[in-house]
């Protein structure tokens, strides 16, 4: 019998793969983490391009994919928004994992007849789209460079889709020749996604790299007319913005580290300094978007103007439409902004006398979580001084904020004992200043923020405390004569005042301190050597008022001054707070190695 011929499908195709995959530097488990880390990416890039990710036909191909988009979805769609938004998604992914666990991504762009075979999916078009997929000149180009994603366009692609629509920029796009098995031709690639803190799992040192492809200074500039510009630059050059930091880590969006800001020193120099940066997810260039909140921050005549110019270029660019729904949904900055920086100690499991420091610097008091802003091993008799280095680096880039700061300590159990409520800062000077005395200190738990099975009963507890912040649901542990986990359980507990510091690991069955983290509570307090009579009374100091727990850190802050209370130096200094916030979580999805 004749078997029929199926029917050729036009669709759209894509195939991404991941560079260096194979890497020594990756075990087993790093490449797993990259396989979901791929698809993590894939989905939230094309989701926020109104296709669904679910819809797409797609095949596994261990270190990529490919992709057969819906047949409804406009090609100019395809080129203009996704890959922005894989850069996006990506830079968030890698801004938040191991070096191990980063990667990047050669992406290429195809479109033509395709077949089912009952196996798979084949058809010239699609052994097209692999071929440029794997073109030196693209390979090379991506390993040499600082860029997270390489987007190449078949010949075809680029003819139909690209180079007819000036705002898909295809002078962006540099033509790359392609000989790889029996394919020869021209392709064209656009590197996208500069400025990254990606660490290449190799041990290898990088090659030189080579000439920045055309985009390296942004595009936004080259499509602007130069006159337009320089009507811009008159206005913004010189103008002073408060806060300047704050609407650049805005603009930037979040999962990208602030640059530093050495060199920017008016609304100028802020927006030329982000055209170098790649649109976000709606679409918008954080150049734009930071002249969107310049105008509503400035007033005056010069928001009218940058207002207007905007209007001006907004259509040209057709970037109206997506700059309303970001005006729409802008976030003001919160009454009383706190920014936070969050430091992980963790001890290493060989050797006793070092641990592992990793950091977290929040920019923006609005957005969390921040990125990952360094792992290194330190001695643990130098991890004051070390903690000074993190504290000093953060503060050169909250420069230009006049926003209060918060220090927060994720400690495991076993490092509860160290003192960092006694710990200073600018040791170099040669006269540190404790942190207490310029910071809200806290303590968070690590095996709290590592067990998810934890976390639903650690938000009920906190929103709970939040509604209700009074100070007759902190519970005084020692008196009671039901186990400690029951008597936690009650939902009128938010807070526990323990007996003593918690030992290294759990003696009793039950555990104070296993128990008050099992049971939800954000607030822990105990204290090394202080009497009950002397806790309570500074607790209940701590606590007093109509905003209860709500006012627990300032408080506490407060209390360091030696002249305006009645405690001594040693009961207020050496009190442990361990205020847990289940909303500002940080990604431990692995273990955080040394770079």
């Amino acid at each position: 019998m004749t078997q029929l011929m199926p029917a050729p499908l036009h669709r759209t195709i894509i195939v991404v793969d991941v560079a260096g995959f194979t890497s020594p530097g990756r075990n087993a488990v790093d490449r797993l983490a990259v396989r979901q880390g791929l698809y993590e990416v894939l989905s939230a890039a094309f989701n926020a391009c109104d296709i669904d990710f679910s819809s797409c036909v797609r095949e596994d191909r261990g270190d990529g994919a490919l992709i057969l988009l819906p047949p409804g979805v406009a090609k100019t769609v395809v080129a203009e928004r996704l890959p922005d938004r894989i850069v996006v998604a990506l830079r968030r992914y890698n801004s938040t994992r191991i070096p191990q666990a980063q990667f990047k991504l050669r992406v290429s762009m195809n479109s033509g007849d395709v077949l089912y075979d009952g196996n798979g999916w084949v058809g010239t078009a699609v052994d097209d789209a692999f071929r440029i997929l794997e073109a030196p000149a693209a390979k090379t180009t991506l390993d040499r460079s600082d860029r997270m994603v390489a987007f190449i366009s078949s010949q075809q692609f680029f003819a139909e889709v690209i180079e007819r629509d000036p705002g898909l920029v295809p002078e962006s796009y540099q033509q790359i020749d392609v000989s790889v098995k029996q394919f020869s031709g021209t392709a064209y690639l656009r590197m996208l996604g500069g400025d990254m803190t990606f660490a290449p799992p190799a041990a290898a040192a990088p090659a030189p790299a080579p000439p920045e492809p055309a985009d390296a200074h942004g595009v936004l500039l080259d499509v602007l007319p130069s006159a337009d510009l320089a009507g811009l630059r008159s206005r913004l050059s010189r103008v002073q913005v408060p806060r300047l930091s704050v609407l650049i880590s805005r603009a930037l969006g979040q999962g990208v580290p602030l640059p530093p800001l050495d060199n920017v020193d008016d609304a100028w120099s802020a927006f030329v300094l982000l055209t170098d940066f790649n649109a976000g997810s709606d679409g918008v260039p954080p150049a734009i978007t930071f002249l969107r909140m310049l105008a509503e921050e400035l007033g005056g005549d010069i928001g009218p103007a940058i207002t207007t110019w905007l209007g001006d270029h907004t259509r040209r660019l057709r970037l109206g439409p997506a700059l309303e729904r970001q005006r729409l949904a802008h976030v003001p900055i919160p009454d009383r902004p706190h920014l936070y920086l969050t430091i992980m100690l963790d001890p290493d499991p060989i050797d006793p006398g070092r641990c592992t420091l990793a950091s977290w610097r929040q920019d923006d008091p609005s957005v969390w979580p921040p990125t990952l802003g360094g792992v290194r091993e330190v001695a643990f008799d130098e991890l004051e001084y070390r903690v000074d280095d993190v504290i000093l680096e953060a503060e050169s880039m909250w420069s230009g904020q006049s926003i209060a700061a918060a220090v927060e300590f994720l400690l495991p159990r076993t490092l509860l004992s160290l003192p960092v409520q006694r710990w200073a800062k600018e040791h170099e000077s040669g006269q540190p200043q404790p942190l207490r005395y310029d910071y809200r200190l806290s303590v968070r738990s690590l095996e709290r923020m590592k067990a998810g099975h934890w976390h639903r009963a650690w938000n009920l507890k906190f929103d709970s405390m939040l509604h209700n912040p009074s100070a007759d649901r902190l519970h005084y542990s020692g008196s009671e004569e039901l186990p400690i986990n029951a008597v936690l359980s009650d939902d009128r507990w938010v807070g526990l005042v323990m007996t003593g510091p918690p030992p290294p690991e759990p003696r009793n069955v039950p555990d104070e301190l296993t128990a008050a983290l099992r049971s939800g509570l954000p607030v822990i307090f105990f204290h090394p050597h202080a009497g009950p009579d002397d806790l309570r009374e500074l607790i209940d100091w701590m606590l007093d008022g109509d905003n209860g727990f709500n006012d627990l850190l300032a408080r506490r802050k407060s209390a360091n001054s030696p002249t305006a209370l009645p405690f001594n130096d040693s009961l207020v200094h050496d009190l442990v707070v361990m205020w847990d916030d289940p909303k500002r979580t940080i990604v431990l999805d692995q273990p955080l190695t040394p770079s």
